[in-house]
């Protein structure tokens, strides 16, 4: 990858660019940001630019043979390491048991989803109800590899993809981290350095990555996507800086979520038992997808509504009429309720990715948002409910 095919991070470039052209690249660096900041499509691009054979002052080549295989992903001396599904049995064609063995199904990936997540992958090859890892005979497999001379470049590159799957088998890497190899340069690419190991994170120099702006993610949407102008503002704010969000959210059947949401708040309101398990009932035939997406969107919806109910509304974060649905619910439920939805829907997210069941965790969030609406039994019926009828 090309470091003008990332996007934003402008000022980050130049500092590895730099490194690069001064001779003073760390030999184990954390490329670290939130999910879907292009921390993984920067690293690609670094290992591209060290390997280039003629690199300008702003770029690699594209043009070199080394540029060509690095662009394809199948550069011998840039090697990568990535959380997999172990298969140990079955035919000798159907075991895979290292990264290597993955490695079609990830430089297809690396093409299509530069900036996908853990998720993306997992479901890229189809082994969704499964968790991944990074494993001890990989681990072994890093070691051995790195231990040959580069093929025909200045340096050996390994890019480890989220090493908060290493866990304990990380330890094997200590000594090869301390002691790397003559030209060997590790780039770990994750998000979360709590999850990480202490013994690998205290031997690597972090790079820290921020949020992308929503005008860079509005920008990519056009340019790359196809997206109309309006729809890719409208999706650019509610990634939050996610580009992987943001593409999920473009292939996702786009439902008029702000309609969808107020005829289940209004069902809960009215504490209609028929219309809210009704309305679970559609949710619960939607895909995973769709159904993480709309979260999504009631996370950011019901953050402006605690905006407003603070005096500090991003006005041009809502359209007209998701402002005055807004602006009736924000009357309706405390700042402390507004506060536990978030948190709500966030931990609901996060069990919809790991296969919970939809029916069970639709339910209780239908009973906790009567629970939040109705704090005493006369509350159950109010005029708020029709005045909100459409």
């Amino acid at each position: 990858m090309l470091f003008r095919e990332v996007i934003g991070h402008e000022a980050l470039k130049h500092r590895l660019i730099s490194s690069v052209q001064q001779n003073r690249v760390p030999h184990a660096q954390l490329f670290l940001g939130p999910e879907g900041c292009g921390n993984l499509p920067m690293a690609l691009a670094f290992a591209q630019y060290l390997n280039c054979e003629s690199p300008g002052n702003t770029d690699s080549c594209g043009q070199c043979p080394s540029c060509q295989k690095a662009l394809k992903n199948i550069h011998p001396d840039i090697h990568f390491t990535f959380p997999f599904i172990a298969i140990s049995t079955g035919k000798k064609e159907e075991i895979k048991e290292k990264c290597a063995d993955w490695l079609p199904e990830w430089r297809t990936f690396l093409q299509q989803q530069p900036y996908g997540n853990y998720n993306n992958w997992i479901n890229f090859i189809q082994k969704e109800n499964k968790q991944g890892n990074i494993n001890a005979k990989e681990c072994g497999d890093i070691i051995h590899r790195l231990s040959f001379k580069t093929f025909e470049s200045s340096w050996k590159v390994l890019v480890l993809w989220l090493p908060e799957f290493l866990e304990k088998e990380g330890n094997r890497l200590l000594k090869l981290i301390e002691e790397p190899p003559e030209q060997t340069i590790f780039l770990f690419v994750g998000h979360n350095p709590d999850r990480i190991i202490n013994t690998i994170l205290s031997r690597l120099q972090i790079v820290p990555f921020g949020r992308l702006q929503e005008d860079e993610v509005a920008w990519y949407l056009q340019e790359e996507q196809g997206v109309p102008a309006q729809s890719a503002r409208q999706v650019a704010v509610l990634s939050n800086g996610n580009i992987a969000r943001a593409a999920e959210l473009v292939q996702v059947s786009q439902e008029s979520y702000t309609s969808t949401l107020r005829q289940w708040m209004l069902a809960c309101h009215a504490y209609d038992i028929t219309d809210m398990f009704a309305w679970n009932e559609q949710f619960i035939k939607w895909g995973r997808e769709q159904q993480k997406q709309f979260f999504f969107y009631c996370i950011h919806f019901f953050r402006e509504v605690y905006l407003m109910q603070h005096g500090a509304a991003v006005l041009n974060r809502l359209t007209e009429d998701e402002m005055n649905f807004a602006q009736k619910l924000g009357g309706k439920l405390s700042a402390a309720s507004v506060e536990r939805i978030m948190e709500l829907f966030d931990t609901y997210i996060y069990f919809i990715e790991r296969n919970a069941s939809a029916r069970i965790l639709i339910t209780q969030m239908t009973v906790s948002f009567a629970h939040f609406f109705h704090r005493h039994p006369a509350d159950i019926r109010h005029p708020f409910y029709a005045e909100w009828e459409l």
